[in-house]
């Protein structure tokens, strides 16, 4: 009778021993490791200029190449740089042509008369400006800005001014604003539109005296836009906040023109004026304080016009 007891006894004492044994036999679980979160990818640094009357791109690692002839002005590429926009000039008119730099397929978008000097500017520089996160530009005629897609299609009108001239425009990185340069007989100042609200402000206020703006590049990051401030001879680069405030200062030398924004909102291109000759070449500066990072041209006409898109 002793036994059935014992037996169970023993029983329970294997269960226990072996289920101890199976802990001792296991290994400590393994610490989970965080995987830092690494950025976009961006595609090796490309580079677009006009010089002697050519459209030029420069791959990093690679020579130059023309991909383009004529009368070119004021390149634009797109974020991962497969689509190139520019003003064709045709005398009289003007013509926007957007190619697409894998292809070397080419669409002709519209031709504009009521551009004029003014359009072929260089210290203006209009160029078209494409929109964050999509495949589609926004340009300035010298009265409206315009929207399109890139292949030609759903052309629009966003924004109209008849009492003065609106050039050269850039774009917030969510899209949704538009900054641009409004040019009446007096002055030549900044100004910034809301595709929500609708309405446009001034976010600079300089008179004739004190210089002309020209050239805006809206921040990757969004807190500001740079521009370039035109006074007799000299042109510096100048930020604002992007919802306006007090002007700061970038550079001081007087040749730094034409800025173009790296999509990390970390570096400039810029048409930076050279000495022993004079020439105008592309260089690379620091977005924060202008200062010189590296020259990416050396050509004896000279170039102008940068645009940018990924890694420098």
């Amino acid at each position: 009778m002793r036994a059935k007891p014992l037996a169970a006894g023993v029983l329970v004492l294997g269960i226990l021993a072996g289920w101890l044994g199976g802990c001792r036999s296991k290994e400590a679980p393994k610490a989970v490791v965080q995987q830092a979160q690494r950025g976009p990818t961006l595609p090796p640094g490309v580079l677009l200029y006009t010089s002697q009357g050519k459209l030029w791109e420069f791959r990093r690692g690679e020579p130059p190449q023309a991909i383009a002839t004529g009368a070119v002005w004021f390149p634009a590429i797109n974020a991962d740089g497969t689509l190139a926009a520019y003003w064709e000039d045709a005398g009289s008119q003007m013509v926007l042509m957007i190619l697409n730099l894998v292809s070397h397929a080419s669409v002709r978008v519209g031709e504009w008369n009521s551009l004029g000097a003014l359009g072929r500017n260089l210290n203006l520089r209009n160029a078209p400006a494409w929109v964050p996160g999509r495949d589609a530009l926004r340009f300035a005629d010298g009265r409206q800005i315009w929207e399109v897609e890139a292949d030609g299609t759903n052309l629009q009108t966003v924004y109209e001014q008849q009492e003065a001239g609106c050039f050269a425009v850039t774009n917030s990185p969510d899209g949704k604003h538009i900054a641009f340069v409004l040019a009446t007989e007096h002055d030549q100042n900044l100004w910034e539109y809301s595709l929500d609200t609708h309405k446009a402000q001034p976010l600079t206020d300089y008179t004739a005296k004190d210089g002309s703006v020209g050239a805006p590049a809206w921040s990757p990051k969004g807190e500001r836009i740079v521009y370039v401030l035109y006074k007799a001879e000299e042109a510096n680069l100048w930020g604002i906040p992007a919802e306006g405030g007090t002007p700061t200062s970038i550079t001081k030398e007087g040749r730094t023109n034409a800025p173009s924004w790296d999509p990390t909102g970390k570096r400039m291109a810029v048409s930076s004026g050279t000495q022993n000759p004079f020439t105008w070449q592309i260089a690379l500066v620091n977005g924060d304080d202008g200062k010189f990072v590296e020259q990416l041209t050396s050509v004896t006409a000279g170039a102008a016009a940068p645009a940018i898109t990924g890694q420098w």
